[in-house]
Order: structure tokens, then sequence, then C-alpha cells
């Protein structure tokens, strides 16, 4: 599918209750290469749908599922200003949740 149709279905997903905890983590894994779309749209689609999925994963499997998020986030940081922006505005209401998902990585926002 394009760029439309893969942001179409992971938007689609977001109002998705998975099953069990296996189809959650499962979804999460099909999800993940998505995250390394060149495409910005896709891959905040992609972190959203993983957000809203790593809810009904086992808490065992929520910290691996949630460092997979780190890097493209960061990467996006470093595209148009435009993306930048929407990069740090979908940043910053993920840490609300997850406030040491990006611990690791505080150089980024400095200059």
């Amino acid at each position: 599918a394009n760029e439309w149709g893969q942001v179409s279905i992971l938007e689609a997903l977001v109002t998705h209750t998975p099953a069990s905890a296996d189809d959650a983590l499962s979804a999460c894994e099909r999800i993940a290469p998505r995250l390394q779309h060149a495409n910005a749209a896709v891959v905040l689609s992609a972190v959203r749908a993983m957000c809203h999925l790593v809810e009904f994963v086992e808490e065992g499997d929520k910290p691996a599922m949630l460092r997979k998020l780190c890097p493209p986030l960061v990467t996006l940081l470093s595209g148009d200003p435009e993306v930048q922006y929407v990069a740090l505005r979908n940043i910053e209401l993920i840490l609300q949740k997850y406030p040491a998902l990006l611990a690791n990585n505080v150089k980024v926002f400095f200059v």
C-alpha cells in the first residue's frame, strides 16, 4: 500500500481493541517496521498505533516495545521545521504518559 493507505490502516488500529495481550504484541511487532519509513506521517501513525497497543501488552513486554519508539522520534527531529514541530508535539504527549522514554536521548534537545 502507498503511504496514504498505510496511514489509514495504522489510524484504524488505534480504534481497535486487541482480543489478548499476544494479539497486541503481535500487532506491535508487525507495526515496528513502519517506524523506519521515509514518510514522517507513516512513522507518526505507527508511533500512535504502538502507543495505543502497548497498553494491552503484558507488563514485561512493554519496555521493549516502548524502546522501539525512541530512535524514530529522535530521527524526526532532524527533518524539516514542520516535521520537527509535529514530532515535538507528539513527543510531549507521549512523555506525559511515559516520562522516562527519552531519558537516554536528552542531548538531542539541546543546541
